[in-house]
């Protein structure tokens, strides 16, 4: 049975629906509700926060409960999905509430005729009165009943980590905050690809929400999303079927971006092979001489300007050559601090060395990372000589345009 709102002529309470643009289906494929009060004088306000002391966890759900309703009524002819914000203590009140094994949400869903697949679940960031076991144990639920689940703004909390691992969602929405510091600050996007490589790991697809610009869209894409939310794509409204606006917004950019990606990588391709052209003419020659061995630095630094570090490891990982780094144009320094460090934790490391059981007569490359020493961008190029030594020669990315 449908809840209803106490009434209240001086307010009504009006879903908007904000569109939710597929990267894989080139469409839009979901709408997420987002409630409105429409005030007796026209002008629409937010729905009152749940932190709200004069709004119970009972009340705020008896009125998103009504906005759900009407949302399920706007979309219930489409195919489309529809993302309903819960707070973790909904999810828990729909839990205790549960009739059997029946959620009233689910309730709400199926008296409108919508099967519940089409609906996610979006678990918002705010925190909960309960411990994330208990959550959960909810989502759980919510799970088993056919509930897609997101959960949103992940990354903005440390606390969203933890939920991250206890819920495993389907859908895992990046804040825009982080989006945003992504495009500014370098440093930030280790962070996005680590919720990158997280989403490939529980099986989850990436939301990036709030794009505002085409910056911020090829950021996205570049990111790993799948799916696309914010006032670039679409503003929030009552609902329209009109897709194709959207699209003809969207997938020009699209296609840009794949462009302007292919002729990257071409690029990087052939810078590749031009510095494994100049590293292939060096001998690499090695001296033991008591727990270190020795090498000639300056062959790698005459070869280019790029070249920032070069070190010698043992076939284990642990360093057995100063680590020589280039201070000019031509001059380098020696550190003899890192002499037997053992690098294997570091990720190229072992990539370094499927690398070279795969091809071992040639010049292998790891992917870039971000260097906060450096503060640029460096890739290593790696390679083992006849004596087992690996050569590692780091080289900055910045300057490559």
């Amino acid at each position: 049975m449908v809840m209803a709102l106490e009434s209240n002529k001086q307010k009504e309470y009006v879903p908007l629906l904000q569109p939710i643009f597929s990267v894989e289906e080139q469409t839009v494929v979901a709408y997420e509700s987002l409630g409105r009060v429409r005030e007796a004088n026209g002008t629409m306000g937010n729905v009152p926060e749940f932190s709200d002391p004069q709004v119970t966890p009972l009340r705020m759900s008896v009125i998103d409960r009504e906005l759900l309703g009407l949302s399920l009524q706007k979309i219930k002819n489409s195919n489309d999905q529809l993302f309903v914000n819960m707070s973790p203590d909904q999810v828990i009140l729909e839990y205790e509430e549960s009739k059997g094994n029946l959620l009233p949400i689910a309730e709400i869903v199926k008296h409108y005729g919508v099967p519940i697949e089409r609906i996610v679940v979006e678990i918002t960031e705010k925190s909960g009165s309960f411990g994330t076991d208990v959550l959960a144990a909810g989502v759980e639920l919510l799970r088993e009943q056919g509930f897609g689940i997101a959960l949103d703004d992940v990354g903005s909390e440390s606390s969203n980590l933890e939920r991250l691992g206890a819920i495993k969602p389907d859908i895992i929405k990046i804040d825009l905050n982080i989006l945003k510091k992504s495009i500014e600050k370098r440093e930030y996007q280790s962070i996005l690809e680590y919720l990158k490589q997280i989403s490939l790991s529980i099986g989850s697809q990436l939301l990036f929400e709030g794009i505002e610009s085409e910056g911020e869209l090829y950021q996205a894409v570049s990111s790993g999303a799948s799916l696309l939310q914010g006032y670039f794509l679409g503003r929030p409204v009552e609902f329209s079927e009109e897709k194709q606006n959207i699209c003809d917004v969207v997938v020009p950019h699209l296609q840009i971006y794949h462009e302007n990606k292919r002729k990257e990588v071409a690029k990087e391709i052939e810078f590749e092979k031009m510095i494994k052209t100049k590293l292939m003419s060096l001998p690499l020659k090695t001296i033991k001489l008591d727990n270190r061995v020795i090498i000639d630095p300056q062959s790698f630094f005459k070869l280019d300007p790029l070249i920032q570090r070069v070190y010698v490891t043992d076939w284990q990982g642990t360093q057995v050559s100063p680590y020589y780094e280039r201070t000019n144009n031509s001059g380098f320094v020696e550190n003899m601090a890192f002499l037997q460090k053992n690098w294997s934790y570091m990720p190229f490391f072992y990539k370094h060395v499927k690398q070279v059981f795969r091809d071992s007569e040639n010049w292998q490359v790891s992917d870039p990372y971000w260097d906060k020493s450096l503060k640029k961008k460096v890739t290593v190029f790696s390679r083992v000589n006849e004596l087992g030594y690996s050569f590692f020669v780091d080289l900055v990315l910045d300057e490559m345009k």
